[in-house]
């Protein structure tokens, strides 16, 4: 736990160095996608290698970088709508073609089955970074809404253990994480959602020229808090039934106590997008 603890707190402390100057100087986000997006690209790849072979690491990277084509649309002078729709056209034709190109490559009946692993590698990563991108880059104070996004799962994830071990008793997924327990997620979601609200009420209406009444402004932040603890949870299982399904304990070892980069940002992954859809929905009412 010690251990845990103190790479924790460094790893926080590293993130915070590049997120707190990007709300100064929005590109610098551009650096914790890049890295984020690299490293974890790896690491999948690595551990879908476990059980499918044919799987290109050069394609994957390559397909990552659609992750970065927001910072495209920005530079062009396009809005947060045209960066995702051509972020969606653009990963959707390279999905694609990269699923169809090795069954045509030679023949072999797992074939298609390396194509849609590599896909799915590409689309995990590359579109909650596009979401970051986009929040980052072309959303009015868009940074609020990535730093909720990026720090949400773990504010989840630190009250739904205390929770849980404070008393969980019933098992929500043993199959995928015996230590899951109803009490720890709804302990979890209650204290995002209280705490997102706060957030909203004492920051964001501040920040922001907020047209929609106070009351339902912050009710709207607490609907949106729970919802992020909700998919960051959905995301931490989905890393775990792929870990077990590849045969593995964690992601990576360069964080001892935490696994790798996709060890911790498996949630965030999941609430980005749902991060960037409240932006959406809050600049609708300004």
């Amino acid at each position: 736990m010690k251990q845990r603890i103190i790479t924790g707190t460094i790893f926080t402390i590293a993130v915070l160095a590049i997120v707190v100057p990007a709300y100064f100087y929005p590109v610098i986000m551009l650096l914790l996608s890049f890295i984020v997006s690299v490293v974890a690209i790896h690491e999948l790849v690595k551990a879908a290698k476990n059980k499918v072979n044919d799987i290109s690491v050069a394609i994957s990277f390559i397909g990552g970088l659609l992750g970065f084509l927001p910072a495209v649309t920005w530079l062009c002078g396009g809005s947060a709508a045209e960066a995702m729709t051509l972020y969606a056209l653009c990963v959707l034709t390279y999905c694609f073609v990269t699923t169809m190109f090795p069954p045509i490559r030679k023949e072999d009946p797992d074939a298609i089955r390396s194509g849609l692993a590599q896909s799915l590698i590409i689309i995990y990563v590359s579109f909650p970074i596009a979401c970051l991108n986009t929040m980052a880059l072309l959303i009015q104070k868009g940074w609020f809404f990535a730093v909720l996004g990026l720090f949400a799962p773990w504010i989840s994830d630190v009250f739904a253990y205390f929770t849980g071990v404070c008393f969980g008793k019933h098992k929500i997924v043993p199959h995928i994480s015996p230590k899951k327990t109803w009490e720890g997620c709804v302990g979890g979601a209650v204290f995002c959602s209280v705490l997102t609200a706060v957030f909203f009420a004492f920051v964001m209406n501040r920040v922001i020229d907020v047209k929609i009444p106070f009351a339902g402004f912050v009710a709207l932040a607490a609907l949106f808090g729970f919802l992020l603890s909700v998919v960051s949870q959905l995301g931490d299982w989905m890393a775990s039934s792929i870990k077990r399904m590849v045969g593995i304990k964690d992601f990576g070892k360069f964080m001892p106590g935490h696994g790798g980069m996709m060890d911790r940002f498996d949630s965030a992954f999941f609430t980005l997008p749902v991060a960037l859809g409240l932006a959406f929905v809050v600049l609708l009412g300004v």
